[in-house]
C-alpha cells in the first residue's frame, strides 16, 4: 500500500476486482518488506499497524488468516505492482480518463463469483467500492456530526482544491477562477439560478480566504474553517506526525470525502487519485453531467 490514502485506496479497488475476476482470495498487506507510507513514522515515532483499519472496517483477509498463512508459507502470493494492476484495467499503465462517450468507460463485466454478469464497468466498481469501503462507525459519526453543523440539509456543491505535494509533481490549477467559472455554469444548469452552499475541501486551508474575497457573497463552508493545514498535505511529512496529528488529519480528510461524495455537483481536478476516489464514491445513479474538471474534459472510468 504505497501513496496517499484516495491511492491506496483506488489500487486496493481495482485489485480487488481483478481477485474476483481470477477467483482468487486477495490479503492487503500494509507491511510489506517496508510500512505503508501513510503508516511509516520516523523515530521515536512508532509506525502505526495496522493503519487502514484504524479508520475502516477490514477489507481483506486477516493476516492470521489460515489462507493468508499458507500462501505466505509455501510462497503462493502473487503480488501485482501498481503498473501491473493499471495494465490489466487499463491496457496500458498510464490510464484513468477518458472522454465521456468512449465506449471503453461503459464495457461489460463479469464476476462469477459474486454472480454479476454483464453489468457496466462504472457500475461494478461503484458496487464493489462498497462492499470494499467501510467507514468505522467512529469515524463516521465525526463525519456526519460535522456537516451536519454545515446545514447542508439540501443541494449543494461540492469543490476539490488539490496543493501540497501534487505541486511538487505536476502542474496544479493555481488560480480559484477557474473553479468559480464552473460554479456559475452549475447554477444555471442544475440549480435554476440559484447559488447554494458550496462545500470546499481543500489540503490548502489558506483556499478559503481567497475564494471567499472573489465572491464574498456566496456561502462557501468546510473543514478548514476548523483546520491548520496552509501548507497543502505533502505525504512525506507524514512521518513527523504523531498519532493525534494523523487522527486529525483523517477525521478531517475522511469528512470531506463524505461531503464531496454526497454533492449534487462535483468541481475538482483531475491530477488527484481523491477526484478518482470521490468518483466511485458518489451514488450509484449519479450522472456525469454533475461531474466536471478543470484542468480537464476527460472522464474517470
Amino acid at each position: 500500500m504505497n501513496g496517499g490514502l484516495t491511492n491506496a485506496l483506488h489500487f486496493a479497488l481495482k485489485g480487488t476486482i481483478w481477485a474476483y475476476e481470477e477467483f482468487t482470495c486477495y490479503f492487503i498487506d500494509e507491511r510489506g518488506p517496508n510500512p505503508a507510507q501513510m503508516a511509516q513514522r520516523d523515530p521515536p515515532l512508532e509506525n502505526i499497524d495496522p493503519f487502514l483499519e484504524r479508520y475502516f472496517e477490514p477489507m481483506s483477509l486477516p493476516r492470521d488468516h489460515s489462507k493468508v498463512k499458507w500462501a505466505m508459507k509455501n510462497h503462493k502470493f502473487v503480488e501485482p505492482d501498481y503498473f501491473q494492476i493499471n495494465y490489466h484495467e487499463y491496457g496500458r499503465f498510464n490510464a484513468g480518463l477518458l472522454p465521456i462517450d468512449d465506449p471503453t468507460r461503459h464495457k461489460k463485466r463479469d464476476l462469477q463469483s459474486l454472480f454479476i454478469y454483464e453489468k457496466d464497468n462504472i457500475w461494478v466498481k461503484k458496487y464493489m467500492l462498497r462492499r470494499l469501503f467501510r467507514i468505522l462507525p467512529r469515524m463516521r459519526d465525526i463525519a456526519c456530526s460535522r456537516l451536519s453543523n454545515y446545514g447542508l440539509n439540501e443541494e449543494y456543491i461540492a469543490l476539490s482544491v488539490r496543493r501540497g505535494d501534487k505541486e511538487l509533481e505536476v502542474e496544479l490549477v493555481s488560480s480559484l477562477q477557474p473553479y468559480i467559472d464552473e460554479v456559475e455554469v452549475a447554477v444555471k444548469t442544475h440549480f435554476k439560478g440559484k447559488v447554494p452552499k458550496i462545500f470546499v475541501a481543500s489540503d490548502d486551508c489558506s483556499v478559503m480566504a481567497d475564494i471567499r474575497q472573489l465572491r464574498p457573497n456566496w456561502e462557501f463552508v468546510g473543514e478548514c474553517d476548523n483546520a491548520t493545514e496552509d501548507n497543502g498535505f505533502i505525504l512525506a511529512s507524514a512521518k513527523h506526525w504523531t498519532l493525534e496529528q494523523t487522527d486529525r488529519h483523517y477525521e478531517k480528510f475522511i469528512t470531506e470525502m463524505i461531503a464531496m461524495a454526497s454533492a449534487k455537483y462535483f468541481i475538482g481536478v483531475s491530477t488527484t487519485n481523491v477526484s478518482f476516489w470521490i468518483y466511485f464514491m458518489r451514488h450509484i445513479n449519479a450522472n456525469d453531467d454533475t461531474w466536471v474538471f478543470v484542468d480537464s474534459e476527460l472522464y474517470p472510468y
